[in-house]
Order: structure tokens, then C-alpha cells, then sequence
């Protein structure tokens, strides 16, 4: 039969089993709740690296603006119709200039008179029986002018030749040939290539027609001029 001091001892014996039971349990218990955490803490830490943080810019790149160059068409260029130009003058003109030109008194009929006109004198032979290179009528515009055109009116038979010149004063040498002709009908049309300002328009006559009587005399009625002011 058990004493009572060997059951004592006994309880003690069992309370410390007991205990030490207690012990391996919560030991084994803490270390299943701790080591899935910690082997988790890797993966935490690349998840949480991989998020973009709220305060970083978003990786979508921005749009980009496309600008689209646009050519404007060219205007097309009308040209202003021609209008006739009126000389303020015309005078005889001869190698000297106004000092020798051919019938000076009557000069300006071309443009006052075109029945009457303007005659020159007469010659016996085309060139001028030697005496001079040539005589004209210088018409002033006025002022400085673009010339397109100049038209004739002839009394004359076919024949004459013609050095139309333009310039800026009223000197053989100041008014250069911008264009030649050989009048084939009593009217003789000289469009100008490129238009030309000037304000003094010379027809400087090199050849001159045969006359009723067998000498050369030139007949011009009347002188119109295109252009724009």
C-alpha cells in the first residue's frame, strides 16, 4: 500500500513530466507559426519590390505629339492687261539726235494728225544715198513706263527696216535695240520679248521703201504703244 509521502512524490514526478511535455509542445508549436514566416519574407520583399510605388511615374511612356507639314499652295500670278501708253511728244531724230532729225516741223502729226503723219525726206538709194546711218522719231512717255508693244501705221510700200530702242534719255547711245523688223504690209507690229521700262521709245529707221518717183522716202501715219504705267 502507497504511503502518502510516495504519492506525493510520485504527483511531483508526474507534475514535472508533465511540465516538460508542455515545454516541447509550445517550443515545437512556436517554431511552425515563426519558420513559414520567415521563409516567406524573401517573396514579401520581391512582391513588394515589383510593385510600382504610388509616388513613381507610371512606366507607359507619354504620347507623343505628331506635327504634320503643311505646303501652301502658290497663288497663281495674273498679269495686268496691257494698256495703251500716249506719248507726251514726238520728234524727228536723226544720228545727232534732235539736231538733224528729218522734217522736224512736222513730227509730232503722228500723234496729233495721223492722216497727215510724218514724212521723211527723200533719199536715192534705201540707204540713205550714203549721207547717214539712219533717222527716226523719238516719243516720249513722261515718264519711266513698262513697254510691251509698239504698232506702226505705214504709208509706204514694203521695205522699211526697223531698230525699235528703248531707254531712259534721249541719246542714240542711251537707248539700246530691244528689237528688229522688216515691214512686209503697211502695218508693223513689234511685241517685245520681255517687257522693258523706259521712257523714251526711238524707231530708228535703217532702210528705207521706194517712192512713186524712184527715190526712198519713208511715210508713218501713226504710232501706238502698249504697256503699263
Amino acid at each position: 500500500m502507497i504511503t502518502a509521502r510516495r504519492r506525493a512524490g510520485l504527483a511531483a514526478a508526474l507534475g514535472v513530466v508533465a511540465l516538460a511535455v508542455l515545454g516541447y509542445a509550445a517550443f515545437e508549436f512556436s517554431g511552425q507559426v515563426t519558420a513559414p514566416r520567415a521563409a516567406s519574407s524573401p517573396v514579401s520583399h520581391q512582391q513588394a519590390a515589383a510593385k510600382p510605388s504610388a509616388t513613381q511615374p507610371s512606366a507607359t511612356p507619354a504620347p507623343v505629339a505628331v506635327t504634320t507639314a503643311v505646303t501652301a499652295t502658290p497663288k497663281a500670278t495674273v498679269t495686268p492687261r496691257a494698256q495703251t501708253l500716249v506719248p507726251v511728244s514726238a520728234v524727228a531724230f536723226g544720228p545727232q539726235g534732235t539736231a538733224d532729225g528729218d522734217n522736224p516741223q512736222i513730227a509730232a502729226r503722228v500723234l496729233t494728225d495721223p492722216a497727215m503723219g510724218w514724212v521723211s525726206q527723200w533719199y536715192a538709194t534705201p540707204s540713205f544715198g550714203d549721207l547717214k546711218q539712219g533717222t527716226g522719231l523719238l516719243l516720249d512717255l513722261g515718264r519711266t513706263v513698262t513697254v510691251t508693244t509698239v504698232t506702226l501705221n505705214l504709208g509706204s510700200p514694203p521695205g522699211t527696216a526697223l531698230e525699235l530702242r528703248l531707254g531712259a534719255a534721249p541719246d542714240l547711245t542711251a537707248l539700246p535695240v530691244v528689237t528688229t523688223a522688216t515691214a512686209t504690209r503697211d502695218q508693223l507690229s513689234l511685241p517685245l520679248a520681255s517687257p522693258a521700262k523706259a521712257r523714251y521709245v526711238l524707231l530708228w529707221f535703217t532702210r528705207l521703201p521706194p517712192d512713186d518717183a524712184g527715190t526712198y522716202q519713208l511715210f508713218v501715219h501713226q504710232v501706238a504703244i502698249q504697256g503699263h504705267p
